[in-house]
């Protein structure tokens, strides 16, 4: 798999085109269609995974701001 799998509502026949961006890390969608794949409040499943998925986020700006430091 290279990059987001995300296909769109609007592609109701094949052949589908994906996305194709970089993926977020750990899952099959971009950034962006992360969160329309997983929307808040749609199930308990997916609360959970917004949560894990909201950390890394934080995680990822996290060590992009003390990369910066280090680099400044």
């Amino acid at each position: 798999m290279g990059g987001c799998q995300y296909i769109g509502p609007e592609q109701v026949e094949p052949p589908y085109t994906h996305c194709g961006r970089e993926v977020f890390p750990g899952k099959s969608y971009c950034e962006d269609h992360v969160w329309v794949v997983y929307k808040k409040n749609t199930s308990v499943g997916n609360k959970k995974k917004l949560k894990e998925i909201e950390k890394e986020l934080a995680e990822i700006k996290l060590i992009e701001e003390v990369e910066e430091i280090i680099n400044a």
